[in-house]
């Protein structure tokens, strides 16, 4: 009996029809929304995200930290995003009921001029500090925020009589009553969202025109811009490229990123006409390439390839009983961290080809593994 090898991807709704951004001058341009934390008030969970691309110089001061957005007013409702020195980041928050502030810092720096996606979680335990859908830093922290009378604001801060200003770019901010996973976050980066669990606030800031912001959740709590101008520069989903190097001969090979042509021949035009193979309980002869799927393919010398694409970072593989060949995701990952729920992998059965089989620890993007199982089932990796 013929075995098959399936692959089962995890589809996104991606939303390329936001067209518009706001754009932040670092001069007393903000959005306010009035009132706005009635939507997360008495609330266990908080989420805010949002895109934002900074512009300003490096903070030397305090004073010249840009506020991103959330709630502030140094009392009894702050969670809030904003940049410090170094391009670093730093997510707020301050319940009802007196107490400190919680505070998480980013370990990272962000770049400037270049979209980003930032988003800060709070489950009730922890507050969580996400950049590009990668966890960056947590805190504990406890409480409520009760206060039904708090704006929230889009490009402004302010702390006492200091305004952080932002100088930069803003789009597609969101508010939810409940705190998303991280793999929620990754989800509904680009997503156009809908009536999705808990979104209680929702500014595309695609509008174009005018001077409100319009909330594209069903809360309808639309935001009052002051001075901040319309932009076409909007964040979609970011490339990679990866640069791999494959040996004259046979090698096994995989899609290390998502790519809109996956024909081989495009990707590998250094490839020998003919040579890519899936295995199936026996070799079938491929033109495309699959994510996850790992190939035979035959080169006439060594090569040095560059493919770009957007990042994969997620990926579950149904794989048959027996031998099979899969490859990775964007990001070099171990093997005793690839989740396997069935407990299917025969353990220290990954294979790579490198003019002779070797067994590996790590699955490095762009090339493809042998792997053996006791029984078909699925397998999961991700970072």
């Amino acid at each position: 009996m013929t075995k098959k090898v399936f692959l089962s991807i995890l589809f996104i709704s991606f939303s390329f029809s936001q067209n518009y951004s706001l754009n932040f001058d670092g001069e007393s341009d903000y959005v306010e929304v009035t009132n706005e934390s009635a939507m997360i008030a008495n609330a266990d969970q908080i989420t805010l995200s949002g895109w934002i691309y900074p512009r300003g110089p490096n903070a030397d001061s305090y004073t010249q930290f840009d506020g991103f957005f959330g709630f502030r007013n140094n009392e009894d409702a702050d969670f809030y995003l904003l940049q410090l020195g170094n391009y670093k980041v730093e997510g707020r928050l301050k319940v009802s009921g007196g107490g400190e502030f919680t505070i998480v810092t980013s370990e990272n720096s962000i770049s400037s001029e270049i979209w980003h996606h930032l988003a800060l979680t709070y489950d009730g335990d922890n507050i969580i500090l996400y950049i590009d859908g990668i966890e960056e830093g947590s805190a504990e922290a406890s409480g409520q925020i009760t206060n039904e009378f708090v704006s929230f604001v889009i490009g402004r801060l302010v702390w006492q009589t200091t305004n952080f200003d932002l100088d930069g770019q803003v789009d597609e901010v969101s508010l939810w009553n409940l705190a998303l996973t991280d793999q929620q976050i990754q989800d509904y980066m680009f997503a156009d969202l809908s009536g999705e669990e808990g979104l209680v606030g929702y500014w595309k800031l695609n509008e174009g025109v005018g001077t409100t912001a319009y909330d594209s959740s069903d809360q309808g709590n639309n935001g009052q811009i002051y001075g901040a101008m319309w932009s076409t520069d909007t964040p979609g989903p970011s490339t990679s490229t990866v640069n791999i190097s494959y040996n004259d001969g046979w090698n096994l090979v995989g899609l290390p990123l998502s790519v809109d042509d996956t024909g081989y021949l495009s990707l590998f035009p250094e490839a020998i006409s003919g040579t890519l193979y899936s295995f199936d309980g026996g070799y079938i002869s491929e033109n495309d390439l699959l994510e996850g799927v790992g190939y035979w393919l035959r080169f006439p010398e060594s090569v040095s390839i560059d493919i770009t694409g957007v990042p994969i970072n997620e990926i579950t593989i149904s794989l048959s009983d027996g031998w099979n060949i899969i490859t990775g995701i964007s990001v070099v990952t171990d093997v005793n961290d690839i989740q396997d729920s069935g407990g299917i992998i025969v353990s220290g059965t990954f294979y790579d080809f490198d003019s002779g089989y070797g067994q590996v620890e790590e699955l490095v993007p762009g090339h493809g593994y042998w792997v053996r199982t006791s029984g078909a089932g699925e397998i999961m990796i991700n970072p």
